[in-house]
C-alpha cells in the first residue's frame, strides 16, 4: 500500500516538471478560463433582473438586460475559443516534452535497464501512454479553474439567496464524490492490466514484422494470427468489463442533476407560496422568502454547480484512463541507468592492453555465466573467441565498452578500470561490432560517419578498403549517396556486416571487437578483412568472436570456451591443436583436420 501512495504522489510532481516552457500556455488558458467563468456567471447573476423586467413589462430593461447578457455570451465564447487554443497549445507541447524527456533518458540506458521494460513497453509508453496522459493534461487545465470557480461561486450565491434549499447540495455533492471515486479505483485496476496487455499486443506486432521472411517461408501465419488475437481478445474483454464500470458515471450524474432540480421546484414552490401575501397599497401578491425571478437565477446556478461536477466527473475518468499511463511514463523518466560516469572520470584511454581480473558475471535474476575469469592481453594482439552458443562469448567482450558491468572483480583497459572512464571516451575507444549491427534509415555515407562525425570521403573510403565494403560500393550508381531503408533491408547480411565493420574502423579504436560481424561473408572476404586489420591496423588490440575456425585460426591467442562461460584452454592454434580436445574436434569437423585455402 505504501509503495502504490509513493509512486500515485510521486508521478503528479515528475510530470509538472515537463511542462517547462508551456507554462505561459498553461497560465494563459487559466486566466481566459477565469474571464470565461465569471461571464457566465454574472450572465446568471444577470436573470432574475431580466425575469423582473419581464413581470412589470419593461420593454426598456428588457430591452437593456438581454443586450447586456448577450454580450457577456459572446465574449464567453470568444473566451472559450482562446482557452481551447493555448490548452492546446500547451498539452501538444507537454506531450512533445514528455516523449522527449523518455527518449533521452533511454538513450542512457544500459542493455539491463532495455530489459527490464522491453522495447515493445517502451514504445507503447512513448506513444499510447503519452497521448492518454497529453489528452487528459488538456482537460484537467481547462477545468482545474472553471469547475471548482464556479461550483464554488454558484453555492456561496444559492447559500445568499435561497439557504432553506442549498443543504440540497450539501447531501447530493458529497454523495456523488463518493461514488466517483468508487468507479475510479475499480476502473483503475483494469486499466492497468490493459495497458499492460498493450505492450504484449505491441510485442506480437514487432515479432511478426521483424520476423515476417520467417513467418512466410515456414507458412505461419495463422499461428501468429491466432496468437495475436488471443491478446488482442484479452484487452477487448478487459475494456469491456471497465467500460460497464465507467457506464455508470453519466446516469448517476444524471439522477443527481434532476433530483436536485425536482427537490428545488418543490421545496422552492412551497417557498415561494408559503411567504406569498398581498401588499395592500398595490394589491400585487409578494413573497418574503423567496421570489420567482430568485428561483429562475437559482435554477440557473443549479444547473451550473451540477455542470461543473459533471466536468469534473468526466474528468476524473481521463484522470483514471491516464492515471496508469503516467505511472508508466514516469517509470521511465525516473529509471536509473546502471551504468553511468563517476565523477572526474578519465577522459583519454591511452592503449588497447586488457586485463580481466578475476572476473564474475551474471545476468539479473541469472546465476553467474562467466565466473572468476583472469586473462590479460597487450596491445596489437589479435584474441579469437570461439566455444557453443550459450558459452558467454558475447558476454565477455561487452564487459570491455560497458554494456555491462562486471558482478564482481574488474576489466581494466589501458591499466585503467572501465568503471572509471567517460563512457563516451570508452565507447570511442572499444569499437564493437555485432553479428545483427543494425544500419539506419539515411545515406550510407550518414551511417559511416556515425563512427566520425568529421570523417572525410577519402577517410570513409579508406575504412571501406580495409572492410571490404569498396567493391559493391562502387557498384551502386550513388556510391556512398545510396539511401539504406529501414532496418537495412536493401543491402545484403555480408554488405551490412561490412558496412557496420567500416563505420566502427572510423572512430580509429584502441580495441576492435568483431562479435560473429563476418558470419553472412563468404569464407574468402572474411579472410581479405582479417589480412587487411592485421596490416593496417597493427597497433589495434583485435577481438575475433566466430563459429568458424578458419576465422580465428591465425589469431595470436584462442580461447576455447563452453557451456556456462568456462575457458577450457587459451593458446595459438598450434598449442590448441596439440592439446586441446575441443579445439581439435571443432578444427577437424571444419577444415578436415587440414590446412585449408581460404581463396577456395
Amino acid at each position: 500500500m505504501e509503495n502504490k501512495l509513493s509512486k500515485k504522489f510521486h508521478t503528479i510532481p515528475e510530470l509538472a516538471k515537463q511542462v517547462k516552457q508551456y507554462k505561459k500556455d498553461v497560465f494563459l488558458t487559466w486566466s481566459i478560463v477565469f474571464v470565461e467563468s465569471a461571464l457566465e456567471i454574472l450572465i446568471a447573476f444577470f436573470i432574475q433582473f431580466l425575469m423582473a423586467a419581464i413581470g412589470k413589462n419593461d420593454m426598456g430593461g428588457i430591452l437593456l438586460w438581454s443586450s447586456i447578457m448577450a454580450s457577456m455570451a459572446i465574449l464567453a465564447a470568444v473566451a472559450g475559443i482562446m482557452a481551447g487554443y493555448w490548452a492546446s497549445s500547451a498539452a501538444a507541447g507537454f506531450g512533445k516534452n514528455l516523449r522527449q524527456a523518455m527518449f533521452e533518458k533511454i538513450q542512457e540506458y544500459s542493455f539491463k535497464n532495455i530489459d527490464k521494460f522491453s522495447p515493445a513497453s517502451i514504445v507503447t509508453r512513448t506513444t499510447t501512454d503519452v497521448t492518454n496522459v497529453q489528452f487528459s493534461f488538456m482537460m484537467i487545465i481547462r477545468t482545474v479553474i472553471r469547475a471548482p470557480f464556479m461550483m464554488i461561486f454558484s453555492m456561496v450565491m444559492c447559500f445568499i439567496m435561497a439557504p432553506q434549499l442549498a443543504w440540497i447540495f450539501l447531501i447530493i455533492v458529497p454523495v456523488l464524490l463518493f461514488i466517483l471515486l468508487f468507479i475510479a479505483s475499480r476502473a483503475h485496476k483494469l486499466f492497468v492490466k490493459i495497458f499492460n496487455t498493450y505492450d504484449e499486443l505491441n510485442e506480437s506486432v514487432e515479432e511478426d514484422v521483424d520476423g515476417i521472411r520467417v513467418v512466410k517461408s515456414f507458412d505461419r501465419k495463422e499461428f501468429h494470427t491466432k496468437a495475436f488475437n488471443t491478446v488482442s481478445d484479452s484487452i477487448y474483454t478487459n475494456y469491456i468489463k471497465v467500460e460497464r464500470i465507467l457506464s455508470f458515471n453519466n446516469p448517476v450524474m444524471n439522477l443527481a442533476i434532476w433530483a436536485a432540480m425536482i427537490l428545488i421546484s418543490i421545496l422552492g414552490s412551497w417557498l415561494i407560496t408559503s411567504g406569498a401575501q398581498v401588499n395592500p397599497e398595490t394589491h400585487i401578491v409578494e413573497t418574503t422568502i423567496l421570489s420567482p425571478n430568485s428561483l429562475a437565477s437559482l435554477f440557473t446556478y443549479v444547473m451550473m454547480i451540477l455542470m461543473s461536477l459533471m466536468m469534473v466527473s468526466m474528468v476524473y475518468v481521463m484522470i483514471t484512463i491516464a492515471r496508469n499511463s503516467a505511472e508508466r511514463i514516469v517509470e521511465i523518466i525516473k529509471e536509473e541507468p546502471d551504468i553511468k560516469n563517476k565523477e572526474n572520470p578519465v577522459m583519454e584511454v591511452k592503449n588497447g592492453d586488457v586485463d580481466y581480473n578475476h572476473v564474475s558475471f551474471g545476468y539479473v535474476g541469472n546465476k553467474y555465466v562467466l565466473k572468476d575469469v583472469d586473462l590479460h592481453f597487450k596491445r596489437g594482439q589479435t584474441i579469437g573467441v570461439i566455444g557453443p552458443t550459450g558459452s558467454s562469448k558475447s558476454s565477455l567482450v561487452s564487459l570491455m565498452a560497458r554494456l555491462y558491468d562486471v558482478s564482481e572483480g574488474s576489466v581494466c583497459i589501458g591499466g585503467v578500470d572501465v568503471k572509471d572512464y567517460d563512457i563516451k571516451t570508452l565507447r570511442d575507444a572499444v569499437a564493437v561490432v555485432l553479428q545483427k549491427n543494425v544500419l539506419f534509415t539515411g545515406t550510407i555515407r550518414d551511417n559511416l560517419k556515425w563512427g566520425n562525425l568529421e570523417a572525410t570521403d577519402e577517410e570513409i573510403w579508406k575504412a571501406c578498403d580495409l572492410a571490404q565494403a569498396s567493391e559493391f560500393l562502387h557498384n551502386f550508381p550513388e556510391g556512398l549517396d545510396t539511401m539504406i531503408t529501414e532496418g537495412g533491408t536493401n543491402v545484403s547480411g555480408g554488405q551490412k556486416q561490412r558496412l557496420c565493420i567500416a563505420r566502427a574502423l572510423l572512430k580509429n579504436p584502441k580495441i576492435l571487437i568483431l562479435d560473429d560481424s563476418t558470419s553472412a561473408c563468404d569464407t574468402h572476404t572474411d579472410s581479405l578483412i582479417r589480412q587487411g586489420l592485421s596490416t593496417t591496423k597493427p597497433e589495434v588490440t583485435k577481438f575475433i568472436i566466430a563459429q568458424r575456425v578458419l576465422s580465428i585460426k591465425d589469431c595470436d591467442t584462442i580461447l576455447v570456451l563452453e557451456a556456462g562461460g568456462k575457458i577450457v584452454d587459451m593458446g595459438n592454434n598450434d598449442e590448441l591443436m596439440n592439446r586441446c580436445l575441443v579445439y581439435k574436434e571443432l578444427y577437424e569437423s571444419q577444415l578436415g583436420g587440414g590446412d585449408f585455402d581460404v581463396h577456395e
